[in-house]
């Protein structure tokens, strides 16, 4: 800041201090105007280079933002991509997985639909499903079994002795249970079957 000239006030030495007061209250400092003109050229080519450097940052700034939702936006489609496919992938195996279950179960006999659902539910783990389903089969095996063994169930000859004619061959297809039910009922017709006769 500059400093005020006292030699340029008349009779400054001789004035009494409200008199000094009222003269450097008074006091026009003299301005050099060239060096005013500089300094303003100055403050306005710092204004301008603010200026400039604040639209570029802001411009950058802008393109930053652009690129990261760019980027971002990228990033959502690939993360819901590689979703869609481990979705599919996960659906892909769960019907491998009740394929292999129903082709195991039509092999215990199961039939088509009780072994479809079975499997899926084997796979879903549904225990509970699991094992009634098993008690069905189970059931339906029963009942298959006792249709078999009225079919194959030789009835006796009407008006006949209750003994009933057998071949070789009805013999030789016959299991333990059926073979010892002969030989309890019609021991001759056994012994004829085993040659004994």
């Amino acid at each position: 800041m500059p400093k005020i000239d006292i030699s340029k006030i008349q009779n400054y030495e001789n004035m009494t201090a409200e008199e000094k007061v009222k003269a450097l209250e008074a006091y026009e400092f003299e301005v050099d105007n060239s060096e005013v003109e500089r300094l303003k050229t100055e403050v306005e080519r710092l204004k301008t280079a603010v200026s400039k450097a604040n639209s570029e940052a802001a411009e950058w700034k802008k393109k930053h933002n652009a690129l990261l939702s760019e980027e971002e936006r990228k990033e959502a489609e690939r993360l819901e991509a590689q979703q869609a496919i481990e979705k599919e992938i996960a659906e892909l195996r769960k019907d491998k997985a009740v394929s292999e279950n129903k082709a195991r179960f039509l092999g215990l006999g199961y039939d088509e639909k009780l072994a479809l659902e079975t499997a899926q539910a084997l796979v879903d783990g549904d225990i509970d499903k699991v094992f009634a389903n098993q008690q069905i089969h189970i059931e339906n095996v029963k009942k298959a079994e006792r249709a078999a063994g009225v079919a194959n169930d030789p009835t006796p000859p009407a008006g006949g002795g209750g003994e009933t004619e057998i071949t070789k061959e009805q013999f030789d297809k016959m299991g333990y249970t059926e073979r010892l039910k002969l030989f309890n009922e019609q021991p001759e017709v056994y012994q004829k079957m085993i040659g004994e006769i």
